[in-house]
């Protein structure tokens, strides 16, 4: 009789494994991230690399990244994907870069968790933003002719002098007209 003098007990271990819920959200380190790239980088080029954190474990720490809000820019310059062992965004160069046309892009990267727990929906959302500016460095590029070939006529009494044609050479941060004219060449024979 448990409580009396002599009387019988007994014990055992009980193990009590504590598992973790989803109820933490991302969070970036910091609120703005800032990368350079050259204007000749191929489409494809890693631009950075971006992690958030989230004080879970496990799959809970899971999460996906998404790019909203490209400003100036007329459709998504980059796509973002999400490194499956590191949970890194890597935001990749979709489309070609101009720096005489855009020499900085701002894009809003967000985080969230891939798997929400309902019973903590009333915590608030399980994402966070970040600003990521991408500075677009100049390359040299060699200038373009317009028309970019072809043949100028002259007839061949023309007057010396005489204006033969305009070409213009093509920059993208200037423009060089030339004017060709005609200068007297005294031309051999061939036999």
């Amino acid at each position: 009789m448990a409580g009396q003098l002599g009387g019988l007990s007994g014990s055992t271990t009980v193990t009590i494994v504590v598992t973790d819920v989803n109820d933490n959200p991302p969070r970036f380190p910091q609120k703005l991230y800032q990368f350079s790239i050259q204007e000749s980088a191929p489409v494809g080029t890693a631009v950075g690399r971006v992690k958030a954190e989230d004080s879970d474990v496990g799959e809970n720490t899971d999460m996906t990244y998404h790019l909203k809000a490209e400003s100036g820019s007329a459709g998504s310059v980059f796509q973002v994907t999400t490194d499956s062992d590191t949970q890194e965004a890597i935001i990749v160069l979709q489309k070609r870069l101009d720096f005489e046309s855009q020499p900085v892009h701002t894009v809003v990267l967000e985080a969230l968790n891939k798997f929400v727990d309902p019973r903590f929906a009333d915590l608030g959302t399980f994402r966070d933003q970040a600003i990521v500016r991408v500075a677009v460095t100049d390359v040299d590029e060699p200038p373009e002719f317009r028309p970019p070939s072809g043949l100028l006529e002259v007839q061949e009494d023309a007057q010396v002098g005489s204006l033969v044609g305009v070409v213009t050479r093509h920059r993208r941060c200037r423009f060089t007209r030339a004017v060709l004219q005609m200068r007297k060449r005294r031309h051999r024979e061939v036999k």
